[in-house]
Order: C-alpha cells, then structure tokens, then sequence
C-alpha cells in the first residue's frame, strides 16, 4: 500500500511539472535586466538619448529574440476576451524592456497598436496595462501578488490605479508616463518602480522578482473595453490572479555602452542572451 501510495504522488509530482511545461516559456521566461547606462527621465519618450538606447535588442531570450511579441501558454501571442479580434501584430503587439539602478527599477512599453481607445478612463477596461509583481521572486501560489494598473484614458489623463500594495506604497505620478504617437500607431509606457514599492531598502545585483505583464488591448466602437490582451505572462493577473504565473526580473551586472552620438559602442560586462 505505502508503494502505491509513492507512485500516485510521483505521478502527480510529474503531472504537474508537465502541465506547469506547458505554459511556462522555454526561451523568454526570465528577463536579465541590464544596469542603465544613462539617466532616464519618465517622459513616455523611449527613443531620446537616454538610458533605453539598444536595450530593447540587446538583451533577448534563449532563443536570441528580443522580448517582443511574445507567445504565451504555448503559442499565443494574443488573446481576445468579450468578443475581441485580433488582426495580426500591426493590430496588437506588445515589446518591452527594463534596466535598473540601486534606486529604482525602469520598465519601458511600446505597444503596436491601431487604434487607443480608454473611453471608460480605467485601468484595466481598455488600452491599459496590469503589472503583477513578486517581491521576493517565488513564483508560487500564495506569495505577496502586488497589482498595479496604468492607462491612459480619452479624456487625456493617465490613470494609476495601485490595485494590490500589500502595504507597500503604490506609484504616484511622477512615476508613470504615457505617450500616445498616433502617426506610428503606437503607444509609449514608462514606469519607474522604486525599491519601497516592492518592499525593499535598495536594489541591487541579483535581486529577483516576478513579474506579470498584461496589456489590454480596447479598439473604438463594438470593439471598446477589454477586448483582449498581450504581453508577457498576462495570465499572471486575467483568469485570476496567479503569483506563479509571472516572468522571473534578474537584476544583473551588465550594462550597453554609448558614445555621446548615441551609438552603441561595446559593452561593460556580459551582454548575452538569457539562460
């Protein structure tokens, strides 16, 4: 009896770590964030001569691709909900980047997309983004889920909804830009995330967290509210929230060199692809 009853949990124990397979990313399921190489002031501009210059390209997956319209469980790179479409990457796509320094962590968006649309104003019922975020990098059920929401609404404001804080503070505006640039058709999220957000004193190499990035795709007319989603492990905040379900942020050494014409030269440290 003892033997079976060590099979049926070695069973389980294999089941879940399959199924657990299934949806975590073989290639882009951790970030390996580089130290900024330049001040960076949150004005939603993510091309300036600032501390994003060849990060986006720089730092990729295993598979040596940016993280840039990426799949989830499987082979999804989008997700429609409540009756949404979703035309292909020029409709919706989702690229992001982030670098650090002891002060804060910065989390640069650029999200393709051809038509913004918040009439509702809201964080998360429309073109908007859900960050979830795992202080301590356990991605396990039960963990401190901190949730964060930002938007920006029709009417022009941007809107910062600290959902989740677990008695850390939330962000404030000085924190969040978003910059709508309606000739390319896409729209510009700059998040500076301080070390008392996530319960810290400092951040320094090393240090992990989860993270959860899901951004809410809202087009005008029929198409309006949340109509769908990308990102990187979305499901960490829709379909429940699931501390499991988040990327893993790597603080590490690394850091991208430009010269004062703003090109990039060489690197300091190991520029490479995620292990």
């Amino acid at each position: 009896m003892r033997k079976v009853l060590i099979s049926i949990t070695l069973l389980l124990l294999v089941i879940c770590l399959t199924a657990d397979a299934q949806w975590r990313s073989k290639t882009h399921d951790e970030y390996h964030a580089l130290q900024r190489p330049a001040d960076i002031k949150i004005d939603g501009d993510l091309t300036d001569q600032e501390g994003w210059e060849g990060v986006f390209e720089a730092v990729t997956g295993t598979d040596g691709e940016p993280y840039c319209g990426l799949e989830f469980d499987g082979n999804v790179k989008f997700e429609p909900h409540g009756g949404g479409t979703w035309n292909g990457a020029k409709d919706h796509e989702t690229c992001f980047a982030i670098v650090w320094d002891e002060d804060a962590v910065y989390i640069a968006v650029s999200v393709t997309d051809d038509e913004h649309n918040n009439a509702a104003n809201s964080g998360w019922n429309g073109d908007s983004i859900q960050f979830s975020f795992i202080p301590n990098g356990m991605r396990e059920e039960g963990q401190a889920n901190i949730l964060i929401n930002v938007a920006l609404g029709n009417n022009g404001n941007i809107v910062i909804h600290n959902e989740t804080l677990h008695g850390n503070p939330g962000l404030n505006a000085d924190q969040v830009q978003i910059v709508r640039n309606e000739e390319e058709t896409e729209t510009y999220y700059e998040i500076q995330i301080k070390p008392d957000n996530l319960g810290q004193n400092q951040f320094e190499e090393d240090y992990e967290f989860g993270l959860g990035i899901c951004v809410n795709d809202g087009d005008n007319g029929a198409q309006a509210g949340q109509k769908g989603w990308s990102g990187w492990y979305p499901h960490a905040v829709v379909h429940g929230k699931n501390p499991s379900k988040t990327g893993l942020v790597i603080l590490t050494d690394e850091q991208l060199a430009v010269e004062a014409k703003n090109k990039l030269t060489t690197t300091w440290g190991r520029i490479r692809s995620t292990k």
